[in-house]
């Protein structure tokens, strides 16, 4: 996990704890090559501009359509993709399948000199998943297996022996992960384009072979998690909070905030 950083200058502080009233906002703003080389200007200008309609064309539909809110959400997808759709790898070794995903509570009780979890409260290590280490032939350096198992029986996801911890891995441009996701996405999609009907249950792969899903996928994902209601305080930790789950990555995420911040002359 992370380490928690203080935040860089000309990153925008939490002014949640003051205030709960938005903050005044520039009105409307649109997505722009410039404007995503603010964000992240790792990819090609070309690459930007073939995106760039799609971009604005979902952010209508789902409305992160003033300053403000683009801001914090191209902010977050740099940090998160880079603008590129990509999905869960799981090709792990031992020991890092088990810090990421085998004890209770998280990375943070992982004690990598031990290899092995924590002590909880019994004394004993405090495994989440203690097939990491009973079978850990079977799991490191192969997906299929180890994202079954590990996403089973959550996220809507059946057993391990369905597969669908595998089947419905993280993708996108922000990770869309298990088969509940993947059903309400397929649901949110089809509501707001029945000119296009999907099924992203029946076809998850799409989120990786055509990249207007991927991107449509982060705007879901924002959407699901009402995003635009704290961009709309600009609220950098609550956002990454919201997209994160923690503040992982808060120092990134704010100096990218603060550059497309400037582009916009907000």
């Amino acid at each position: 996990m992370a380490r928690l950083r203080r935040s860089p200058p000309g990153a925008p502080r939490s002014r949640v704890a003051r205030s709960q009233q938005p903050l005044p906002q520039t009105g409307p703003a649109v997505v722009t090559v410039a404007l995503l080389r603010a964000a992240d200007p790792s990819n090609a200008d070309a690459y930007y501009a073939a995106i760039a309609e799609t971009l604005n064309d979902y952010a209508r539909r789902y409305e992160v359509d003033t300053a403000l809110r683009l801001a914090h959400f191209l902010a977050q997808i740099g940090h998160e993709s880079g603008f590129r759709a990509a999905e869960e790898n799981g090709h792990y070794s031992a020991p890092r399948m088990r810090e990421i995903f085998g004890c209770r509570g998280g990375r943070r009780h992982y004690d990598r000199l031990a290899d092995d979890c924590r002590l909880g409260p019994d004394g004993q290590p405090a495994r989440l998943r203690p097939k990491l280490w009973l079978e850990a032939d079977s799991y490191a350096g192969n997906p299929e297996r180890l994202l079954a198992y590990v996403y089973a029986n959550r996220l809507g996801n059946g057993d391990e022996a369905s597969g669908d911890g595998y089947r419905y891995r993280g993708r996108g441009l922000i990770q869309l992960t298990g088969k509940t996701n993947y059903a309400a996405f397929t649901q949110a999609h089809n509501a707001r384009t029945p000119q296009d009907p999907r099924d992203f249950v029946a076809e998850p792969d799409l989120l990786m072979t055509e990249l207007k899903y991927a991107i449509e996928s982060a705007f879901y994902y924002w959407d699901a998690r009402t995003v635009n209601a704290l961009a709309d305080l600009d609220d950098l930790e609550q956002v990454t909070r919201a997209v994160n789950g923690a503040l992982n990555g808060l120092e990134d995420r704010g100096a990218r905030l603060a550059s497309i911040k400037k582009a916009l002359g907000i």
